[in-house]
């Protein structure tokens, strides 16, 4: 490492940085103090170094148990060995209800539970916590679920009913905020019109969806955004695969804006039928037994050579078998994890690749360049965010966000004048970006019974009081 040399991108930069202790060419790596580099080009990359493009599995939680869930989760998230083979240490999240008040009769498993044993926050609609509250606050904490499915399970038989208020989310809300959980910020739409929380679509058919509805005993997402909700899916069948974005604006009824997304649910054809005239047809691939015909070689291949975004909607825990997953979704879930190692697809979970997608979409930056050392200042200004409105990033929201550049060694990356840390720096041939989340394959599979579930509830319960 040859002299250190202050760079003065600004004068407040400089004061921050000699404040807190930085020093500004702490990223650089100087190959020589003769050369002096002249200013580079700077591009953004799309995403993070090595990857190509960016996927997602979002599984919906209807028919959840813990058996299943942890079951797959295993597989997909950790290392270990598991009953559906070698762990994949893929980052998929999954989805929770908060509530049961359906009375749909099928049953969610091979041991004969129905949809009453389905795993939620609450028991049924009351607001005790349920046997399994412990596990989903911890699942939470810990990256295994980052998303509302609707509030609740509150499909009925009869869907003109619904055993759903205002009120149930209102305690749902202060009872996460009491256990001091993490924001969830993404939300999906869910089941038949009894999930009268639901919102989003405008439908005709979506005529029941009053969750954005302030004039309405089910309004509630004025309660979602003070919890952090950004992101909503709003019950649209989409045919399309991969999105140069996922995103796109929302204006709700009560006049707030989200950012709706979309997600890859199956194919569609139209046909003709003699009375129905010209009709949609869809072929649905959101049970898991189907996973594998989303994640086929060919649509995959396409995916990387487009460079593109895809959120795949699924029901990880849809299946009632002994074996939650069959062959053929396992091979291609091997594959997926293959091409991840070898830089192609980089899988993330859902709420991850909605805020990289915002912040990649938005991030801008001027070049400031040193002539007496040759470093070029990648100079990060803020977000452009039309519907939450701009902001000025953390480095911690900035993960993943890469810049080519000729020689990365005389480059650096500051936000408004203030260095990123330089653990944090990551540099290629031709890159420098920030680095992406460290993987996480620690199993954190929690069984009903166990001291370390009797711990979780005894903590879950001190918060309470």
């Amino acid at each position: 490492m040859g002299k250190k040399f202050v760079i003065i991108t600004t004068v407040a930069g400089m004061l921050v940085s000699v404040l807190s202790g930085a020093d500004l060419t702490s990223q650089s790596v100087f190959a020589s103090q003769e050369r002096v580099m002249q200013k580079q080009i700077v591009t953004q990359r799309k995403f993070p170094w090595p990857y190509q493009s960016m996927l997602a599995i979002e599984s919906d939680a209807d028919h959840t148990d813990l058996r299943k869930f942890n079951i797959i989760h295993e597989f997909l998230n950790t290392k270990s060995e598991t009953m559906l083979g070698k762990g994949l240490g893929l980052d998929i999240s999954d989805s929770f209800f908060l509530y049961n008040g359906s009375n749909e009769p099928e049953e969610i498993d091979y041991n004969g539970a129905t949809v009453r044993n389905e795993m939620t926050m609450f028991k049924g609609t009351s607001n005790v916590p349920s046997v399994y509250a412990p596990i989903l606050l911890y699942y939470i904490r810990h990256g295994w679920i980052d998303t509302f499915h609707s509030a609740g399970d509150f499909s009925r038989v009869d869907s003109n009913t619904t055993l759903f208020s205002r009120q149930l989310e209102v305690n749902a809300m202060n009872f996460l905020k009491k256990e001091n959980e993490v924001s969830i910020n993404v939300f999906t739409d869910h089941g038949n019109q009894s999930n009268v929380a639901n919102f989003g679509s405008y439908i005709p058919f979506d005529h029941y969806m009053q969750g954005d509805n302030p004039h309405t005993r089910y309004y509630i997402t004025d309660l979602l955004e003070h919890e952090g909700v950004r992101f909503v899916w709003s019950d649209h069948y989409d045919s399309q695969y991969i999105y140069n974005t996922m995103l796109y604006p929302i204006t709700l009824r009560d006049g707030s804006e989200m950012w709706g997304f979309y997600r890859f649910t199956g194919t569609r054809k139209v046909v003709y039928e003699p009375r129905g005239g010209m009709i949609a047809d869809w072929n649905t691939m959101w049970n898991p037994g189907y996973l594998w015909e989303q994640l086929t070689q060919t649509r995959l291949d396409e995916l990387v050579k487009a460079h593109g975004y895809t959120v795949i909607a699924t029901h990880l825990e849809g299946n009632a078998n002994q074996f939650p997953l069959n062959t053929q979704t396992i091979e291609a879930l091997v594959h997926l994890a293959h091409m991840q190692d070898h830089g192609l697809i980089l899988v993330a979970r859902t709420s991850r690749l909605l805020n990289y997608n915002l912040v990649q979409q938005g991030v801008r930056d001027h070049v400031v360049y040193d002539k007496k050392n040759g470093i070029t200042n990648i100079d990060i200004t803020n977000v452009v965010n039309p519907v939450d409105g701009n902001f000025i990033p953390t480095w911690q929201q900035l993960r993943g966000i890469t810049f080519y550049v000729k020689d990365p060694d005389y480059a650096m990356i500051t936000i408004r004048g203030v260095p990123v840390p330089a653990w944090d720096v990551t540099r290629s041939p031709q890159t420098i970006g920030l680095r992406w989340y460290s993987p996480d394959t620690t199993n954190w599979a929690v069984n009903v019974g166990t001291p370390l579930y009797f711990q979780l509830k005894s903590e879950m319960n001190a918060q309470l009081k």
